[in-house]
């Protein structure tokens, strides 16, 4: 019998229990690898909610596969977190666009319930999105905000800093009115469609945008490829049931022709059965800085727009920031235009695009024009049965305020500086009740009423 050896019998029970805890740590790490694959992220990107078709029960979830096969996507009126398999819903992408070295993936939502928060996350071979939201549009008359403004294309700064201020005032949805870039080409749109996750909150609350085309978007499949929207890019739809309907109008192809007679007809048929009518497009009618020429294409809406008693145009393109009167096509009148503050008809033209693209002098105002200024911002709006009311942000300084309450959504943050257009801060144009139209007027202060 061979004698112990008083060095080996010491170590031989920590070797042993080293090895049993190894072999422990395995299995356990064995059994725990399909939560491990549940922890980790999909391989997605640049996520965007895009409002094309009635935004009360339609939706478009949009992202970039960075790689591997498409994502699912999981939605629910139930927050589950990033629980991929206790959501109620499941889609695959309806359409994929392979598009500036991105993968584009949509899917078109349909016969959601209006009003509501829908709660959503993306997998693949990958792993899980995180947990994202949107609301719905309601379906009935009742005060709503959204933000509009255009031309982001030049300085990230701030265009970032715009968007995250977007994200603290939790609109309804953002009317981007074009030139979001400035070439149109692939590493413009990486970065432009990376910032616009600023517009997501920390809890995953995403905006809807509404996406017009501007001349910065030089190829005419631009939007449609990013956005899924109609190719030829002018649409309309109800927000709040008969409370507005908001016009998607595309100044970048003739303004007669088909898009004309579209407008015209949509328009005769909801203005008498809607409270406000509400448009978008990119190029002014007339621009408010001298070095751009009068917008004869667009202008050619001028007419229909009075014909049809639209109540807001809202314009990009020249880099400033403008407040007019409420105006009527007049061959005799300045530019085409005169002011009909009692015309019920008439139709307040705001805007112009500063949301990061070079600013310019606002140097040719008009005799209609209320105020036109130079700096970057956009259009905060709210919209009751009573009125439209208008504040213009100034987008500066930095976003460390506030989030705005649910309970007060168009009480403005403290720290936020607002425009003062002529003296007031907030315009507000008295709703025209159906038709029709009756005597109305222009009114400012915050709590006016006709």
């Amino acid at each position: 019998m061979q004698p112990i050896d008083p060095m080996k019998s010491r170590f031989a029970a920590p070797q042993s229990a080293l090895l049993f805890s190894a072999v422990i740590a395995l299995t356990a790490l064995f059994w725990a690898a399909p939560s491990l694959v549940a922890q980790s992220f999909s391989k997605t990107d640049k996520y965007r909610v895009v409002w094309s078709a009635d935004p009360a029960t339609k939706a478009t979830i949009a992202w970039n596969q960075v790689e591997g096969e498409p994502a699912s996507l999981h939605y629910d009126t139930v927050d589950h977190g990033r629980d991929s398999d206790a959501y109620r819903e499941t889609r695959k992408p309806d359409r994929v666009s392979e598009y500036d070295g991105m993968r584009n993936c949509f899917v078109r939502l349909s016969d959601l319930t209006p009003d509501t928060e829908y709660y959503l996350c993306l997998s693949d071979e990958n792993g899980t999105s995180r947990r994202l939201y949107f609301r719905t549009a309601p379906a009935e008359p009742k005060p709503l905000t959204f933000i509009s403004g255009g031309d982001s294309r030049n300085f990230r700064d701030v265009r970032v800093l715009a968007n995250q201020f977007s994200e603290k005032l939790r609109p309804l949805f953002i009317a981007f009115t074009g030139d979001m870039i400035n070439k149109d080409e692939a590493p413009e749109w990486v970065e432009w469609l990376d910032d616009w996750q600023e517009t997501v909150s920390e809890d995953g609350r995403m905006i809807p945008i509404v996406p017009h085309r501007g001349n910065h978007e030089r190829r005419i499949e631009s939007i449609y490829e990013f956005f899924d929207t109609p190719v030829d890019v002018y649409f309309a739809f109800d927000i709040g049931g008969e409370l507005c309907r908001y016009y998607v109008l595309n100044s970048e192809i003739p303004a007669t022709g088909a898009q004309e007679e579209w407008l015209d007809t949509d328009m005769g048929q909801y203005r008498e059965i809607r409270t406000h009518l509400i448009a978008g497009y990119h190029k002014p009618m007339r621009p408010h800085v001298s070095k751009k020429s009068e917008g004869e294409n667009p202008m050619q809406w001028a007419d229909n727009f009075y014909e049809h008693g639209l109540d807001l145009a809202i314009e990009s393109d020249s880099h400033v920031m403008k407040r007019t009167l409420p105006l009527k096509p007049d061959p005799n009148g300045h530019e085409g235009f005169s002011a009909a503050p009692d015309d019920p008809m008439a139709t307040v033209y705001i805007g112009e695009g500063c949301w990061g693209a070079p600013l310019r002098a606002a140097d040719d105002s008009k005799p209609w024009t209320v105020a036109a200024d130079s700096f970057n911002g956009f259009d905060w709006i709210q919209v009751t049965p009573e009125e439209i009311l208008i504040k213009t942000i100034k987008v500066q300084g930095s976003a460390n305020f506030p989030a705005v309450d649910t309970a007060a959504p168009f009480e403005t943050p403290e720290g936020v500086e607002l425009w003062e257009a002529g003296g007031e801060a907030i315009l507000s144009l008295p709703a025209d009740q159906f038709q029709p139209k009756k005597p109305g007027r222009l009114v400012t202060g915050k709590s006016a009423r006709e």
